[in-house]
């Protein structure tokens, strides 16, 4: 138990040399820093040969002088002794070993009695010039998550009732088509409608994706109004796209097969799908105002 006392007497002793001569040399050393430095760091001894060893040297010397450095007490002294012990060590980052300039305050630089205080500095640098820019209520970094479940909303769903729509008449087309062939075009309709709903869609969806932006000038720009209104445009247009698709696909089955063997049914049956397209078309007007809010 004698050696491990004496090593930590060693230690106390040359901390408080540093302490003393960093003080004398330098007043804005911390000296509470630098006896911590010295406590918890030893100075290496030289590499003796061998990659290893000057491996472990080397990183012991940039610990222990980093720190000395961070606490303001590399004096000139001090220097020399990092800038010797970095080169025979053939380390690198030996620019740790340059003392630091201090830098004149406000009021020096100023010239004097009209300079603010260095306190009265840092606080008119950190007051915000508009509050609301910091205003993370109103800025929520997961209001872009609504405004992109929108976009996704308005397309994917669209696009579930036109492929709905487009197949469920294309069955009864191709059905019809065996038996009377020279009606297919005319009976068409179905499917041209129901591709219309996807571009509803994707009309709602674009609009969203461009107008969603996170951040102006490093700063949020995306208020959760903004992002709930986005959300529910775009689940509007989706919705009714896929209302809309499943009717058109049911009509345009039974339809097409139907008036084929009766042709006073065609009227009939397009001025269903006109207004089982109308369910979409509301759906896109709605989420077009909706988009348009700020």
């Amino acid at each position: 138990g004698f050696l491990p006392a004496r090593l930590a007497m060693a230690k106390f002793v040359v901390a408080l040399a540093l302490v003393g001569v960093a003080t004398l040399v330098d007043a804005s050393c911390d000296s509470l820093a630098l006896a911590k430095c010295a406590a918890q760091h030893n100075r290496p001894s030289l590499p003796t040969k061998g990659a290893k060893t000057t491996v472990t040297f080397c990183k012991s010397a940039s610990t222990y002088y980093g720190c000395i450095a961070e606490s303001g007490c590399l004096s000139s002294l001090v220097a020399k002794d990092c800038a010797g012990d970095f080169d025979q060590g053939h380390c690198e980052g030996v620019s740790i070993c340059t003392p630091a300039v201090p830098k004149p305050s406000p009021a020096t630089k100023g010239g004097g009695k009209d300079a603010p205080s260095p306190p009265a500095a840092a606080a008119k640098s950190n007051t915000p010039l508009d509050e609301d820019e910091f205003d993370y209520e109103k800025y929520p970094p997961h209001a872009a998550f609504f405004g992109y479940i929108g976009a996704t909303a308005a397309l994917v769903f669209a696009n579930l009732g036109a492929a709905y729509g487009t197949a469920k008449s294309g069955r009864g087309i191709s059905t019809m088509g065996v038996v009377y062939p020279a009606l297919v075009m005319k009976h068409i309709i179905p499917v041209v409608m129901a591709g219309v709903l996807g571009i509803y869609g994707l009309i709602i969806a674009v609009i969203i994706g461009n107008g969603v932006q996170t951040t102006k000038n490093d700063m949020p720009n995306y208020p959760a109004f903004k992002g709930f209104a986005h959300l529910g445009g775009g689940l509007a247009c989706g919705l009714s796209g896929l209302a809309a698709g499943l009717a058109i696909g049911i009509v345009g089955d039974y339809g097409v097969r139907s008036s084929a063997e009766q042709p006073k049914l065609y009227v009939g049956m397009v001025l269903v799908l006109i207004f089982s397209e109308a369910l979409g078309l509301y759906g896109l007007i709605v989420g077009l105002i909706l988009t348009s809010k700020d």
